[in-house]
Parts: structure tokens; C-alpha cells; sequence
């Protein structure tokens, strides 16, 4: 996997997953049991709709790649990516907690998705 639009798949995707994961997050932090009437009730709500767009969005960008690239190659990049956008994005913007382990962790995979990419 190598190019310029191999990673713009990968950014592209990561962004969408970050963006979706973050916002369908946030709707669903105060819901307590999910049932028919709840599910309902969030596709009123207007993070929620935005972020299941964003999602989709990613799977269509996972499925644009995954014609071009093998999967060995893109599937680490694509969840790699990912994870580290969501720790990061949710430490910024849901206030949850970035530990060492983590931001390590993040590092790690990073570093492996260049590995894996060669």
C-alpha cells in the first residue's frame, strides 16, 4: 500500500470514523436503555444524524479502498487511523481520559500501520 491516494483514503477515512464515533458518542452518553422509542427519539437529534452519516461515509471510503488495495495492507491503516483519531478527538472534544497507555499505545499502532504499509 503505498501513495498519495492510499493515505488520502486513510485520512479521509479517519477523519469520518472520528467524526461519526465522536458525535454518536455524544448523543448517546445520555441515553439508558436503547429500544425502539430511543432509537427513534436519536434520529431526531441532529448530532446523532450527522454522525451516523459520517460513519457510512467511512465505510463508503473503506469500501473505495478495499477494491484498490489488498486488505492485509489497508485494513490496519483504516483501524489504526481510526483508533488514534477517536483517543485523541475524544480526550479533545469528550473530555475523556488520555493516558500514558494510551497515547503509547496510539504511537504504536501508528508506527505499525508504516510498517505494515511497506
Amino acid at each position: 500500500m503505498t501513495g498519495v491516494t492510499a493515505a488520502a483514503y486513510v485520512v479521509a477515512s479517519a477523519l469520518f470514523t472520528t467524526g461519526g464515533v465522536l458525535l454518536l458518542r455524544r448523543a448517546l452518553v445520555d441515553v439508558e436503555e436503547l429500544s425502539p422509542t430511543s432509537v427513534r427519539a436519536l434520529f431526531g437529534e441532529p448530532g446523532f444524524l450527522i454522525g451516523f452519516v459520517l460513519y457510512a461515509l467511512s465505510f463508503l471510503t473503506w469500501l473505495l479502498a478495499l477494491r484498490r488495495y489488498e486488505a492485509v495492507a489497508i485494513f490496519p491503516a483504516f483501524v489504526g487511523a481510526g483508533y488514534a483519531g477517536v483517543v485523541l478527538g475524544g480526550w479533545l472534544f469528550l473530555g475523556e481520559t488520555l493516558t500514558a497507555s494510551r497515547v503509547v499505545g496510539a504511537a504504536v499502532i501508528l508506527l505499525g500501520i508504516g510498517l505494515v504499509a511497506r
